[in-house]
This record gives C-alpha cells, sequence and structure tokens, in this order.
C-alpha cells in the first residue's frame, strides 16, 4: 500500500490501484461514506444510452447475502441513509451513518458494490421507464436533455443519462456484468469518507473489502465532442416556453472554469443577478431564469434556463441577447463584481460545512485530477480573477458562431426574428 502525501487528508493507495480518502471531523456526530466510479452515461456507446444509470438501480436490488429488504433495513434501523448516483461521467455509491453505525454502514455499501447480483431486472425496467416517462412530462428537465443533445450532437455527453425507452428495454444481465467488469476496476475507483470515524476500523474494513480485487485498466471514457451551434424547436404539449441557451465552456480542470462561474453568477447566479432583476423583477415575464456551468472531462457548458409564457418569448430573448451584449461590451463595475466573488466563495464555503459535500469533493478530486486541490487555492482562483478577465472571456465565448437556442413549447412555437446576439 502506497501512501500519497496530502496536508489534511489521508489518501492510502492498495497495491490494486484502489484509492482510499478519509477526513476526520470530530465536531459532527456521523460520516458520509461513498464509493464513486469514475463511468456515467458519457461511456455509453449508442446501444448502451442509460445502461450506466440502470446498473446503478440494480446495485439495491439484492446480494449473495441480502434481500432487498435487509439492504434498507440494516441501514434505516440504525438510523442511517444510502443512495446512489449516475452522472455523464461518474456513478457513486453512498451511505451516511451515526458515528457507532459506520463499520455497519460500509458492510453494506460493499456488498452492494462487490456482491449485488444483478437480478429482478423486468421490475426495475419498468420503474426507470417511469423515471424516463416522468423526464418527458417535465419541461424544465426535458429542457435541459434536448439543450444538450442539440448543444453536443452525436456524442454520449449529449444524451439523457437515464437512456432512452428503446434501449432500456434491451438491457439484459449480461449487458450488466460487462459494463460492470470493464469500469468498475479499482484503479478506476475511490473510497471517499468524512465525519466522525474510527479511522483504523474504515481502513481495515476497506482492505478487506478490496484488496482481493484484481485490476484492469478501464478505457477512457469519451473524446471532446463537437460543438453545434444554431435553433432548435421542440414542440410539446404544454403552455410554457422553456428557453435554453448554451455556449461552450471550459472543462473540470481548465481554469478559465472560476471565471465562467462568475460570468454565470453576474448573469443568473441570485436574486441580484443581471437577468433575474430584468426578466423576473423588473419585468415580471418569468417565475424561473439563471445561468449556470457544468463542467466535464474535455469540455463544459455555460447555459441560461427561462420558462415563459408564449406571448412573452419574443421579449425576454431581446432582454436577454441584449444583456449579453451589454456583458460582452462593457465590464462589470466593481461592486458587482465583488458581490458576485462573495457569492461563489459563500457557495463553495458553505457547501463545504456538510459531510457529503466534503466526502464527494475528495473523490472527484483523485478520480479526475489525482489531486485534491485545497480549498484555499480555490478561493484563491475565485479572488484572482479581474472584471478585465471577465470581458474578454465574455467577448471570446459568448458569440453568434458559438450560441445554440433551444425552444421548447407548445404547437405553433418558432425562432423569434429580429433577435440577434
Amino acid at each position: 500500500m502506497n501512501d500519497l502525501p496530502h496536508s489534511d487528508i489521508k489518501i492510502h493507495r492498495l497495491d490494486n490501484g484502489f484509492t482510499i480518502a478519509m477526513e476526520r471531523l470530530p465536531y459532527v456526530h456521523s460520516a458520509t461514506a461513498g464509493v464513486y466510479i469514475k463511468t456515467g452515461s458519457a461511456a455509453e456507446t449508442p446501444a448502451q444510452a442509460g445502461l450506466a444509470h440502470f446498473l446503478e438501480h440494480m446495485f439495491f436490488k439484492g446480494t449473495r447475502t441480502r434481500t432487498v429488504h435487509q439492504i434498507m433495513d440494516d441501514i434505516e434501523r440504525r438510523g442511517g441513509y444510502i443512495n446512489a448516483g449516475t452522472s455523464r461521467e461518474y456513478t457513486n455509491l453512498y451511505v451516511r451513518m451515526l458515528e457507532e453505525h459506520v463499520g455497519a454502514g460500509l458492510d453494506v455499501l460493499f456488498d452492494l458494490l462487490n456482491n449485488s447480483l444483478f437480478e429482478d431486472i423486468e421490475k426495475e425496467r419498468g420503474v426507470i421507464l417511469e423515471e424516463i416517462a416522468s423526464i418527458e412530462d417535465t419541461p424544465d428537465e426535458l429542457s435541459h436533455d434536448l439543450l444538450s443533445e442539440y448543444h453536443w450532437p452525436d456524442h454520449p455527453l449529449g444524451r439523457p443519462v437515464s437512456g432512452y425507452a428503446g434501449t432500456v428495454a434491451a438491457f439484459g444481465t449480461e449487458d450488466f456484468k460487462r459494463f460492470y467488469d470493464t469500469w468498475y476496476t479499482p484503479s478506476n475507483m475511490v473510497f471517499s469518507i468524512a465525519g466522525k470515524f474510527d479511522e483504523e476500523e474504515v481502513l481495515r474494513r476497506v482492505e478487506t473489502a478490496m484488496c482481493g480485487k484484481k485490476d484492469a485498466p478501464a478505457p477512457a471514457i469519451s473524446d471532446r465532442p463537437r460543438f453545434q451551434s444554431g435553433i432548435k424547436i421542440a414542440e410539446r404539449p404544454i403552455s410554457q416556453i422553456h428557453i435554453g441557451i448554451a455556449f461552450p465552456g471550459p472543462s473540470a480542470t481548465d481554469n478559465d472554469r472560476f471565471k465562467c462561474n462568475m460570468l454565470a453568477g453576474a448573469l443568473g447566479g441570485g436574486g441580484t443577478a443581471r437577468l433575474f432583476e430584468i426578466i423576473r423583477e423588473k419585468e415580471g415575464l418569468a417565475y424561473s431564469v439563471y445561468a449556470y456551468h457544468t463542467s466535464h472531462i474535455h469540455t463544459g457548458m455555460m447555459g441560461i434556463y427561462e420558462a415563459v409564457a408564449p406571448q412573452n418569448c419574443e421579449r425576454a430573448l431581446s432582454l436577454t441577447f441584449d444583456e449579453l451584449r451589454r456583458i460582452r461590451e462593457h465590464p462589470l463595475k466593481e461592486d458587482e463584481l465583488e458581490c458576485v466573488r462573495q457569492q461563489l466563495k459563500g457557495s463553495v464555503l458553505m457547501a463545504m460545512e456538510g459531510t457529503h459535500t466534503r466526502m464527494a469533493y475528495m473523490a472527484k478530486g483523485v478520480l479526475f485530477q489525482n489531486r485534491i486541490p485545497p480549498v484555499p487555492e480555490i478561493i484563491a482562483n475565485i479572488n484572482a480573477v479581474t472584471a478585465e478577465n471577465l470581458l474578454e472571456y465574455a467577448r471570446q465565448s459568448l458569440t453568434k458562431d458559438t450560441c445554440a437556442l433551444l425552444l421548447l413549447g407548445p404547437e405553433g412555437t418558432d425562432a423569434v426574428n429580429g433577435i440577434e446576439l
């Protein structure tokens, strides 16, 4: 077992490549522990769309030693919580337990990871098909999926994490086993725990669970997608028009991500942001309006979302593109810049007060950067962004040639004439 140095967090790497990250927080009463796997929907072929997400569900359908009921009972009768999630580039299984029950929680967590049977497929297939249908019935969620699909055409990043009804209907036990054997290898996984726990006991239990697993190199997840600009119209029997605007953004390791996050904050990050004040507070055109940045291994996206009545769509788009032009032509004033800076720093620091966030931060740092960036480093990068940096970034990134616009709305929804970025 090789140790990797870190000033605050203890990191161990087993001989088979499996990494363990531990951070004790003696002032809390519980710990959150999780296993993160570097795979998700971006690792799928078109025929596999939704397979990573389906596999995540199957971990909870019984193991060699526990039934579905016993899995949940062993956690809940001790006051704990267990769950899992699938994103485009990682899957995670995690458990939160009171200090005295951390060991029991780890037993269940690693039982799911190592001993799941992947049985009772048909019942869970029905659950997932209902989940897919619920997204179709939730226009704000659907609009984000459709925007990604248009923004990154013919690429796994553009496909919905839950997949499609047609692909999900075809998966069988062998598909799960092949995907598991390909991606769930020790060097492609990280165990992370944050909170109050016994370090020696945790290390012993993790080593016992994982030392015997043989490693095999996992493939690369995906390459950089091709970006598509233009306008996409999607008609559905709904009452509002859901507006999605996308620009290419920096990746998860690109230092420009701090500029992009601050620019998104200035446009639509809170109640004092430009689009919120203009679209909602001043004009009363929308209840929901915000901007955001999502990042991945090779790329990212800066997005804007608004939901408006059809008769207000043209006005909302006109005001939005006016603001995009303004932020591209004039630097932020110092008070606005400082407000955005404090909001971003606050979101980082307040999130880090929770054990789940700290656990996930360690795991994703090791998994995607092979390091855990110290929080002061993140804050220093935020502090270093200037108004001139943001102006230069906006001029380079928020252009007509890189803008993808999605309008999801009722029959007759059409591109709005005369609106230019």
